[in-house]
């Protein structure tokens, strides 16, 4: 039998205790106090996708990086509507080939080359023609969606680049297809050959594509397959952005 004196002991020893479990259990577990009411127990808060970090972000100059879609967005104009071409999108280089590109972009192949890495796309190898085998090597590399969007009385427009190109063999607009990101060779000297060459997204075959089409075309001159689409392309100096994204 307890006296009465150890029924009061007792007693507040065991409210101490449920007082002290009461008190941890309203503690989160990461060690912050709470600041949740009786009637609202704490829950541990997960973080939205915006409070994570950017997800649009200025990589480098003329480049922006969506990480919500993802894609690459590069900044150009537009420097040609009529024409044989042998690329959809140049990057200034000291091999000119203005007078074959619709699209002159702000960045630099390498600068891009990066940007693709970051939203996931992984490289393959450019196509390539080997003499002393006579043998080709076929485009490789992640499919990627090119886009080109620009304002048309102050709103916004995207198409895709082939609605750019005209097929001259089928007189149409170049059919939809998909670009592979086959990263560019590299030069003797080690250097990224799209760099020197300013072969950003091209139609032919060149080993220092970053962009390339999956189906080979020669760049011989006699044999160059599209034509600038010119009704579809706005005037010269249109300020443009290129878009690429991974091909569904």
């Amino acid at each position: 039998m307890f006296s009465r004196g150890s029924c009061v002991i007792l007693g507040w020893a065991l409210a101490t205790i449920l007082a002290v479990g009461c008190s941890l259990r309203a503690v989160p577990s990461n060690g912050a106090s709470s600041q949740s009411s009786k009637s609202e127990p704490w829950v541990e808060r997960k973080t939205t996708p915006q409070e994570q970090g950017p997800r649009v972000v200025d990589y480098k100059p003329g480049i922006r990086i969506d990480f919500r879609v993802p894609q690459v967005e590069i900044e150009g104009e537009v420097i040609l509507r009529k024409g044989a071409l042998e690329l959809f999108a140049y990057s200034k280089a000291s091999v000119p080939k203005e007078h074959e590109s619709i699209v002159l972009l702000s960045a630099p192949p390498a600068a891009i080359y990066e940007a693709l890495g970051l939203i996931g796309l992984r490289p393959g190898k450019p196509p390539r023609y080997f003499p002393e085998t006579g043998k080709a090597r076929p485009a490789s590399g992640d499919r990627v969606e090119v886009l080109v969007r620009y304002e048309v009385d102050t709103e916004a427009v995207e198409v895709s680049a082939c609605q750019w190109m005209l097929d001259v063999g089928r007189q149409k607009p170049m059919q939809h297809t998909c670009w592979l990101f086959t990263g560019s060779e590299r030069n003797e000297d080690g250097i990224f050959a799209a760099n020197i060459e300013g072969t950003a997204v091209t139609v032919v075959d060149f080993p220092s594509s970053l962009l390339a089409l999956p189906v080979s075309h020669s760049e011989s001159n006699d044999a160059l397959w599209l034509i600038a689409n010119t009704e579809a392309i706005p005037e010269i100096g249109t300020r443009v952005i290129l878009v690429l994204k991974p091909a569904k």
